[in-house]
């Protein structure tokens, strides 16, 4: 039983769904906690096999969170969450501030069950994935 006082963790402000995701994976709803914890990380989106954390919203009415790796003023990331095979995938990740990429990997790796797998499929970082591995190695660079 919650606390009348307790404010759910999908409020529609900070961690919302997406409108068609009918029951949310427990994995997701844990990442979506942890990432709350990312004080740069004001929007986290809940969809069916992602989720998406970013310091801004697309301006469309969407309130999608914005993951651009081009763009200079986003902290942000995107998962793609696998039930099926127990994987999450860093898809996505940006930030214009240094050490927020850190503490963003550090939410993630927390708040993924033990027996499933983080992944990243593609580096193009220049070197950012490379001392994420030697400080989480459960991550796995492909």
């Amino acid at each position: 039983m919650t606390n009348a006082s307790e404010k759910p963790i999908i409020d529609g402000d900070r961690i919302f769904k997406a409108t068609n995701v009918k029951k949310i994976h427990p994995v997701a709803l844990g990442l979506a906690k942890s990432l709350a914890g990312v004080a740069m990380l004001r929007f986290i989106k809940i969809y069916n096999d992602r989720l998406c954390a970013s310091n801004l919203l697309s301006k469309d009415g969407k309130k999608e969170p914005l993951v651009e790796t081009d763009r200079k003023d986003i902290v942000g990331v995107e998962l793609l969450i696998d039930p099926a095979f127990k994987t999450v995938q860093f898809f996505t990740i940006a930030s214009f501030k240094k050490g927020n990429g850190r503490k963003i990997v550090a939410a993630v790796v927390d708040a993924t069950p033990a027996d499933w797998s983080l992944v990243v499929v593609m580096d193009g970082s220049g070197g950012f994935w490379e001392k994420m591995v030697k400080e989480f190695p459960r991550i796995v660079v492909f």
